[in-house]
């Protein structure tokens, strides 16, 4: 079967899996919008819809955003069973991180004064933006590329930096039905809050996350010699910087952020006290810096899975920064900075769509990677991984003006992908 057919035939099912979580007047217009993601290079709804060969008026399309006709909620779910399906997973790794967007109009939704922790050239350090906490699933691509399928955002109000943790915890918790794998969350020393982590060890969620290099970590107390009376105690020493400085020591050499470096670690079980004694497995890892001939400062890393090594915990983690790539995709080419919504709630469902039409072209580039036609599409690509840009590419050639909405059976409510530009066998 060529890539086109099985191409199509995917998408086909895909889509179709996805129409039960949203309304059944709104489907043949979901599609519609949908398909026009896929095919359409920019953020801008004008220019998704102008990419399409349209069966109703304008207006029907500005309806289903502006009033919340597709539920963002049931849409993720829907995604995310989506996905391992296609993707089938022993452990789901999911990763959540934040982004800003900059804005020039502080009368946007969301949009206010935040602290920009890029530290880019040429950029203040508070800057008027909106700011996005996204859920995404970490899988591995084509050369054992680290990549992350975004899942679910939503906005941060412009009331403060706090609601980040609120609106991280309510994701995991609305997503939470769908989890039928053991769960693993990736994520930075922002979010590594008792708030956030607590709440997800109850529901069997394990977190892997760098935290601040002062967090207060113990040994285990030692019960043996305990005589009199008194409670047993909590915690064992304190590790302080001289007693982390006496663990064992390991050099080694592992590939991660895309390159091999040369790292020390130590590691030990240990009980965190802001986990109220949660028992934790603390990495300190020292990367050398070839430039400077020295070791860089220490990070410390904690897994709540102690019986992982630590060099499994350096590598799970490393899949974590598959994130900052995903910003910068849907930021530039996928759409976040011609989001003009004018109400949070349409700006958001306006965003799940296009996550939902980025996340189908990579699982297209993961599933159907044989026979793709990379001569026709960008000849000085050849010999490389496919990538979802690639076939972000092929869709807008091959199918760009298409009438979608005809290939909706109301009656079935099924979707069969239409056929390529240029195929006979596609109807007028």
């Amino acid at each position: 079967m060529s890539f086109s057919l099985r191409s199509r035939h995917f998408l086909s099912q895909w889509i179709t899996a996805l129409l039960p979580a949203v309304p059944p007047r709104s489907r043949a217009t979901f599609v519609e919008l949908l398909c026009a993601c896929l095919v359409s290079p920019e953020g801008w709804v004008t220019r998704a819809i102008g990419s399409i060969w349209r069966r109703c008026h304008w207006t029907t399309y500005y309806k289903l955003i502006e009033r919340g006709s597709v539920r963002s909620v049931p849409l993720a779910r829907a995604m995310l069973s989506l996905v391992q399906s296609v993707l089938p997973l022993q452990t789901l790794n999911l990763v959540i991180d934040d982004t800003l967007a900059l804005r020039h109009s502080p009368d946007a939704p969301g949009s206010a004064v935040r602290h920009d922790h890029a530290n880019k050239t040429n950029r203040p350090d508070f800057v008027q933006a909106q700011c996005w906490v996204t859920l995404g699933v970490s899988v591995l691509g084509h050369g054992n590329a680290k990549l992350v399928l975004p899942v679910l955002s939503r906005m941060v109000p412009n009331t403060g930096n706090r609601n980040k943790l609120t609106i991280a915890l309510a994701l995991l918790r609305v997503l939470a039905p769908v989890l039928t794998v053991p769960t693993r969350l990736l994520c930075d020393s922002w979010f590594m809050r008792a708030r956030l982590v607590l709440p997800l060890l109850s529901r069997g969620i394990q977190v892997i996350a760098q935290a601040r290099i002062d967090t207060a970590l113990f040994l285990l107390p030692d019960v043996a010699g305990k005589s009199g009376r008194g409670r047993p105690r909590k915690y064992g020493q304190r590790l302080t910087a001289e007693a982390i400085a006496d663990l064992p020591t390991t050099e080694l050499s592992l590939a991660l952020h895309g390159k091999t470096q040369k790292l020390r670690i130590r590691s030990a079980v240990t009980l965190a006290r802001f986990l109220k004694g949660a028992p934790v497995r603390a990495v300190w890892c020292e990367f050398y810096d070839d430039k400077k001939q020295t070791w860089a400062k220490p990070r410390l890393l904690l897994a709540t899975e102690t019986h992982l090594a630590a060099t499994a915990i350096l590598e799970l983690y490393a899949r974590r920064w598959g994130i900052e790539p995903l910003f910068h995709n849907l930021k530039r080419w996928w759409g976040i900075a011609n989001l003009w919504q004018q109400s949070r709630s349409a700006l958001e469902t306006w965003m799940q769509i296009r996550s939902t039409a980025w996340t189908l072209a990579q699982l297209l580039a993961l599933a159907v990677d044989e026979a793709f036609p990379l001569r026709e599409v960008a000849p000085w690509r050849e010999g490389h991984p496919l990538t979802a840009g690639l076939v972000a590419q092929w869709l807008r050639i091959e199918f760009t003006g298409l009438a979608f909405r005809d290939g909706f059976d109301p009656k079935s409510q099924k979707f069969n992908f239409p056929g390529q530009r240029g195929d006979p066998r596609l109807s007028p």
